[in-house]
């Protein structure tokens, strides 16, 4: 039985030391994972784009009238190739101090991230998908309790933005879509950015 257990543990030792010397066992890169929350509005907030945010704003100002965009949020993680990655939280996603009577909550994902090499000889990122959601409070009403006091009825509205098979360019800020905000004229611009890690 000794024996028997003495091949055992040696086979498994020799086995797991070949394999740290197999050159078809590599790790996998990692990158970070930059998703930026853009609100353009017609009301001046006084603070620029970060200079990273340069060609979106360019491509923003092109494609819509707002009178200024502000970085409400930024939002970082880490993924491996071939990896996936989620986020929940509550969160402020108009970047405005929060009512914690009424959170806002987020979720966003991606997953399938393969990078590899294009026709040019650069590295670009393939995402199989990307999620983002948010569930938003809107005040649809209010009511009066016993004591007299006037009370708000507060329903929350999912928005949410999902895309298959998205190709981005390393260190790259890529515009990812966009999304409509409730109760406002205000829309919201997702910017997500893999940079080597």
């Amino acid at each position: 039985m000794f024996l028997f257990l003495s091949i055992i543990v040696f086979g498994t030792s020799i086995n797991a030391s070949a394999q740290d010397r197999d050159p078809r066992f590599t790790v996998e890169s990692s990158y970070d994972v930059v998703l930026q929350v853009v609100i353009g509005g017609d009301e001046k907030s006084g603070s620029r784009l970060p200079d990273n945010l340069g060609g979106v704003a360019k491509q923003l100002k092109n494609n819509y009238q707002f009178a200024d965009y502000r970085l409400a949020n930024t939002y970082v993680g880490r993924i491996a190739n071939g990896g996936n990655f989620e986020f929940k939280s509550v969160s402020n996603i108009f970047g405005k101090p929060m009512d914690s009577e009424t959170p806002s909550f987020l979720e966003w994902n991606l997953g399938g991230l393969r990078a590899g090499p294009n026709a040019s000889g650069k590295n670009d990122i393939m995402l199989q998908v990307f999620r983002f959601g948010a569930r938003i409070p809107i005040r649809t009403g209010s009511f009066r309790e016993e004591g007299g006091k006037q009370l708000p009825i507060i329903n929350y509205e999912a928005i949410g933005l999902s895309s298959g098979r998205v190709t981005l360019s390393e260190n790259t800020p890529t515009l990812l879509g966009s999304l409509s905000l409730p109760t406002s004229e205000n829309s919201m611009f997702l910017v997500l950015t893999l940079r080597p890690a």
